[in-house]
């Protein structure tokens, strides 16, 4: 996606014209490749910032899910929160029916403790050092991408600068050859 973004901007970088005005007080114009230079360091620094911070926070949450695991692995298996909750929330609504009978009050309660119980759920260890792998993969990918990103930025801004050069000689060099065509 950003490959796409930033080529396209390389692109469409002839039509950009700055004002006169920024031309009054430079003595000698910089060349039209000067633009695309810039743009390519802008558009590469841009990237890099990008992949620093999603490779940060894939490393955050790697780090994480290693340390939970090494807790997790370490504590003896009991009866989780969740599960007192609900048997405290149980008992708690059987007095509130028999003693007041709220059963909408009860009902949304015992919603409630449903809820607290399902995102109360302990991760399997293994699982948390396998989503931590796969987190350490992930950041690799994106710097790769990123790599990527810029050479192919960069390639489009080369043949974005060249194109104004090399577009007069390649005409000529068809129409040589289309006048060295035998059914011409």
């Amino acid at each position: 996606m950003w490959f796409l973004l930033f080529g396209i901007g390389a692109a469409f970088l002839h039509r950009a014209r700055l004002p006169a005005v920024t031309w009054r007080y430079v003595l000698v114009p910089p060349p039209p490749e000067a633009k695309y230079a810039i743009y390519f360091l802008v558009a590469a620094l841009l990237r890099l910032a990008i992949r620093d911070a999603r490779v940060a926070q894939l490393e955050r949450r790697a780090k994480r899910d290693v340390a939970r695991a090494a807790s997790r692995s370490r504590q003896p298996a009991a009866v989780g929160p969740g599960l007192m909750d609900v048997g405290v929330g149980v008992g708690k609504g059987v007095a509130e029916v028999v003693l007041g009978g709220d059963l909408l009050g009860v009902a949304v309660g015992g919603m409630a403790l449903l809820l607290r119980l399902a995102m109360s759920r302990r991760a399997d260890p293994a699982v948390l050092v396998r989503r931590a792998a796969e987190r350490k993969k992930a950041a690799v990918r994106e710097r790769r991408r990123a790599a990527l990103c810029i050479v192919g930025v960069g390639l489009v801004c080369v043949l974005a600068a060249w194109v104004p050069l090399v577009a007069p000689r390649a005409a000529w060099l068809a129409a040589a050859v289309r006048a060295r065509l035998p059914w011409n």
